[in-house]
């Protein structure tokens, strides 16, 4: 009996070690890499800018299907995420998602790279197919120092502003799209003190977000509502939304520099016309970062912070602030680019 109430604290302490070994394991085992049944590669270093080594133009017959490629990041600075976009058929570059393989993802979509693949690491990814006969996919790679940004590859890139990799899949003779993202949205409500109404939306990728959902999805913010006591049903960018209403720095910690931009002015385009890319150029930056007193009908042309531009047709305003309010309105943008420079 003696003997075995001294093995006790023995077995506790392996079994403690079992489960802190596990807790710490790394996602990425699934993805590590290279992988020797494939010979396709990219490879981004600090050296090789403008090398052929970063750029991968492949065709397949495989449809909905994937295709292996090693992906290998050298780095002097630690690196911390790896951010993947992809784009079909000349459409919005969006967050890449894993169905295939198993990967640690931060909230914002990135990869989390552990320490032991921070300055140089070799993954093996199974890259989608074209979806259709005469389709192509892009992807973009890049890899951050921290948390970075999907349509910014310079924010706190790990190589250099210009540091990505490129990954085209082709099907046939390959496709490419009009340009313009449509679609119909609703902000559910006017804002509320604590951050949780969802008040703000990221024309990236259609998505309302909540105030105090924190930092790790300031990126995707362009635009919040808000129903003010004079000025009504109201638009402002993330950077120039009212601190009176809601202070976003205070709800976040991050600073006004870390948030986006977004430019509004009354258009006189006709909405319903604009069916590609080219008939949204002739769009000019204002200097306005809200815009106030809207109408069901409105049409709203804007410029975001990487250059992107589009309108806006408000179709209903339920007026009032709180959970009661809200706003429902159409959107054509230019399908989403990737920049360097934020405007």
């Amino acid at each position: 009996m003696n003997n075995i109430l001294k093995l006790k604290p023995v077995l506790t302490v392996m079994i403690l070690s079992l489960l802190l070994w596990s807790c710490s394991s790394d996602d990425n085992d699934d993805i590590q890499g290279p992988d020797t049944s494939t010979d396709l590669e990219i490879i981004v270093n600090t050296t090789n800018e403008g090398s052929s080594e970063r750029t991968l133009n492949t065709t397949t017959t495989n449809l909905n299907s994937t295709l292996k490629v090693n992906v290998t990041f050298k780095s002097t600075e630690a690196m911390r995420r790896l951010y993947i976009t992809k784009s079909e058929d000349g459409e919005a570059n969006e967050p890449f998602k894993f169905t295939n393989q198993e990967v640690d993802e931060k909230n914002d979509g990135s990869i989390d790279l552990i320490s032991d693949n921070k300055t140089d690491f070799t993954f093996n990814i199974d890259f989608d197919t074209p979806s259709n006969a005469n389709g192509t996919v892009t992807y973009i790679l890049w890899a951050t120092t921290g948390r970075g940004d999907f349509r910014d590859i310079s924010k706190r890139n790990s190589i250099g502003d210009f540091a990505f990799g490129t990954i085209t899949i082709n099907a046939g003779n390959g496709a490419t799209g009009n340009g313009v993202k449509s679609f119909t949205q609703t902000i559910l409500a006017a804002p509320l003190a604590d951050g949780s109404s969802e008040s703000f939306i990221s024309l990236f990728n259609n998505t309302i977000y909540k105030i105090n959902q924190g930092e790790e999805y300031a990126a995707f913010w362009d635009f919040g509502y808000y129903y003010g006591v004079s000025n009504n049903a109201s638009f402002a960018s993330a950077a120039d939304y009212p601190d009176d209403i809601i202070n976003i720095p205070t709800l976040t910690g991050l600073t006004d520099a870390e948030l986006n931009n977004f430019y509004f002015a009354e258009s006189t385009l006709n909405f319903d016309g604009i069916t590609t890319r080219a008939d949204l150029d002739v769009i000019v930056k204002s200097n306005n970062e809200r815009i106030t007193n809207l109408d069901v009908g409105d049409v709203i042309e804007f410029v975001d912070s990487y250059g992107n531009k589009g309108v806006i047709k408000v179709t209903e305003i339920v007026a009032g602030a709180g959970t009661s309010g809200k706003i429902t309105f159409d959107v054509k943008v230019q399908t989403s680019t990737l920049t360097t420079v934020k405007l």
